[in-house]
């Protein structure tokens, strides 16, 4: 799993966030969040448009969740 999908993982699960309502909203199918996001058996990536979509929906900075050692800010 790339590592900002599992940096947006992890801050979904501290969150304790609805993904229900994050699916509705963003419009991107509940499977595809719930196997990127919380189901620690699947390797979901997110792609960069569903990746996009959760951060505005979140409303956090993208580049928070992004890999600094890969040359990330």
């Amino acid at each position: 799993m790339d590592i900002p999908t599992k940096n947006l993982g992890q801050y979904v699960r501290e969150k304790g966030i609805n993904i229900t309502k994050m699916s509705r909203d963003t419009g991107i199918p509940y499977g595809a969040l719930y196997d990127s996001l919380l189901n620690t058996k699947k390797k979901r990536d997110l792609r960069l448009g569903e990746a996009l979509a959760v951060c505005a929906f979140l409303e956090v900075d993208p580049m928070d969740f992004a890999d600094k050692e890969a040359g990330g800010r």
